[in-house]
């Protein structure tokens, strides 16, 4: 399994939900971060951007971080990063499920 986790731009957050719901994504996690990245604006010491977790199997991975890229880039400063990296396990709490 993999966890796939995108800091996009809040402006693209809606566009790239819907198109991860036309492939079939629907467990996500979205949340509302705040960082400082390569283009440091001079008023602001951090910008707001959305994250977006994933987790989903070794053979979606490459998928649903296209479909993210696609629909979070804009070729503009702060589109945000993609990163993909290894999940050993999970559980789901309500049924103590290992997974």
């Amino acid at each position: 399994m993999k966890l796939i986790t995108a800091i996009i731009k809040t402006t693209s957050a809606g566009k790239v939900i819907t198109a991860l719901d036309q492939i079939g994504i629907k467990n996500i996690s979205v949340s509302e971060v705040k960082g400082i990245g390569e283009q440091i604006e001079i008023f602001k010491s951090y910008t707001v951007h959305t994250r977006i977790e994933i987790i989903v199997p070794d053979e979606k991975a490459e998928q649903i971080s296209d479909t993210i890229l696609k629909n979070a880039h804009t070729g503009l400063a702060g589109d945000g990063i993609i990163a993909v990296s290894p999940v050993d396990y999970f559980i789901k709490i309500r049924t103590m499920e290992k997974i």
